[in-house]
């Protein structure tokens, strides 16, 4: 009996629907790029079911949209829809603000330390990509201290949700400079225990898109 030859890597679909969840975030697939099926087969080296499974489910994550008879893309927010995803943000990590400062030990605050600092430095110089997954892990170490992990998933998940129609907030380096400042100033107030300017600088932070766009009209 002769051995099967070796075929396609068959990824489990959970492990294709992370890469390409990673990919929509970290900003290698952009806002608004058709997602064809055999394009991801090739992409992830995957089987056709792996890749119709990881559509599927950011599909119903509102990272990935379907549009009859033409396929799958990366979702592009609408004005509307970032002002919804934002109104619940807001909800949501105004609150838990208080409990990072009240929850953050010394070496949560060294962590979200180390990844502003590491957003910090490379700004003007790593491309959009990297900094994108440096932004990332920077508020993923900013709700560690957050004790309701369904809180913190929730955050994860509207945050992800916004990405696609994040790239206004970069498009120059001076953004890309002031949401450092931002992260820094946000770590400034978790040390000093002071909920109220986390708040506020959260806040700003999250709306200033609204800013941008309405500078641009």
């Amino acid at each position: 009996m002769t051995a099967e030859a070796p075929s396609l890597i068959d990824h489990m679909p959970d492990d294709v629907t992370e890469r390409l969840r990673s990919d929509i975030v970290l900003g290698a697939l952009r806002p608004g790029e058709w997602l064809r099926q055999i394009d991801l087969q090739d992409r992830y080296n995957c089987t056709r079911s792996a890749a119709r499974t990881a559509l599927a489910t950011l599909a119903n994550a509102h990272i990935v949209e379907h549009t009859p008879n033409r396929g799958f893309r990366v979702v592009l927010p609408s004005i509307e829809a970032r002002v919804e995803i934002t109104d619940v943000r807001l909800m949501l990590e105004l609150p838990a603000a208080a409990e990072v400062v009240a929850n953050a030990s010394d070496a949560d605050i060294a962590d979200i330390r180390a990844a502003a600092l590491a957003f910090d430095a490379g700004v003007d110089v790593l491309p959009f990509q990297q900094m994108r997954g440096l932004n990332h892990a920077f508020h993923r170490a900013l709700v560690a201290p957050l004790q309701n992990s369904t809180l913190a998933s929730l955050i994860h998940e509207l945050r992800e949700r916004d990405l696609p129609g994040d790239w206004s907030n970069w498009a120059t380096t001076a953004k890309v400079r002031q949401s450092s400042l931002d992260h820094l100033h946000m770590v400034d107030a978790i040390e000093t225990g002071d909920a109220r300017a986390l708040q506020d600088i959260i806040e700003v932070h999250l709306t200033r898109w609204q800013t941008l766009d309405a500078d641009q009209d």
